[in-house]
């Protein structure tokens, strides 16, 4: 029976979705955009010998949406003092898409906080920057809604009109790797989380947070030392072969970046949306990368 827990951290209230037994392994898992917690639960569903968290993300539906406070530091600020506050000894992070970004800037700013680092389809973000730059792939156009997001208050307003909402729809279903396999339904609840423009913007602000660390020379240089520090845990990358928005040729490149030895684990036939397509094959990798040591 998945628990919904109310903690508080970094002065927010987080709305935490919990299951599993209390004496097993600890894992944290962070979701990505659009998402919300709720989009872990058929991972949570079928994970087993794990004791699981899943927050809502500041700014996300249920938990506390702040003005402020949505760049990265801060970001992981928040999943540092969760930990925390969750009482968690050096858990497992599990993390995707934006998650997956601020898993593996947390594994460079807090690596002994945590035992393992397990990212699902999210590139390095120095790697991301680096391929965008240099048209790698041509990753610009792969990801064309990160300059359009940098406008103020127009993309949450029009995301979360009746066409927008379904434009978000859309957004989910057609990066399907193997069409059919993703539940519409909880596609459908994500999605009518954010009625209006002040429910979206917030998660929109990462990407302008993000824009902006990487524009002023201070923020920029703070988080490009962060990433000369290397990860000192162990790194399991797991990828959905499918993804056309983040190709996994550029992807591999994350290994140098993370300054440590990367586990690559391919999903044939699955997109971008590993958790909401394949939560089984998920699972499998979580409990494989948590549970089973390596050779």
């Amino acid at each position: 029976m998945v628990e919904h827990l109310r903690v508080a951290a970094n002065g927010l209230d987080f709305h935490v979705l919990a299951d599993g037994p209390r004496d097993a392994p600890p894992v944290l898992l962070l979701h990505g955009f659009p998402e919300g917690a709720a989009g872990w639960r058929p991972t949570m569903a079928a994970l087993e010998g794990l004791r699981v968290y899943a927050p809502d993300l500041r700014g996300y539906p249920c938990s506390d949406r702040p003005r402020r406070g949505y760049d990265v530091f801060t970001l992981t600020d928040d999943v540092r003092l969760l930990i925390e506050a969750l009482g968690l000894d050096r858990p497992a992070l599990v993390a995707h898409d934006w998650g997956g970004a601020l898993g593996w800037i947390f594994a460079h700013r807090f690596g002994p906080v945590i035992s393992k680092l397990v990212v699902v389809n999210c590139t390095h973000p120095r790697t991301l920057v680096r391929a965008a730059l240099t048209f790698r792939e041509l990753q610009p156009l792969r990801i064309p809604w990160v300059l359009p997001f940098q406008v103020p208050f127009a993309p949450e307003f029009l995301l979360t009109t009746r066409l927008g909402r379904a434009g978000l729809r859309l957004s989910f279903t057609l990066r399907e790797g193997s069409r059919g396999r993703m539940d519409r339904e909880l596609v459908d609840e994500l999605v009518g989380r954010f009625r209006s423009a002040a429910d979206l913007g917030p998660p929109i602000d990462y990407y302008r947070a993000i824009f902006a660390t990487l524009v002023f020379p201070l923020s920029r240089a703070r988080l490009y030392a962060t990433y000369d520090r290397p990860i000192p845990v162990p790194v399991t990358l797991v990828w959905g072969l499918e993804d056309e928005a983040l190709p996994s040729a550029v992807a591999r490149d994350s290994f140098r970046d993370a300054g440590c030895d990367v586990e690559w684990r391919p999903l044939e036939g699955i997109g971008h949306f590993v958790d909401l397509e394949a939560p089984s094959l998920l699972a499998a990798e979580i409990e494989r990368a948590v549970l089973v040591k390596r050779a």
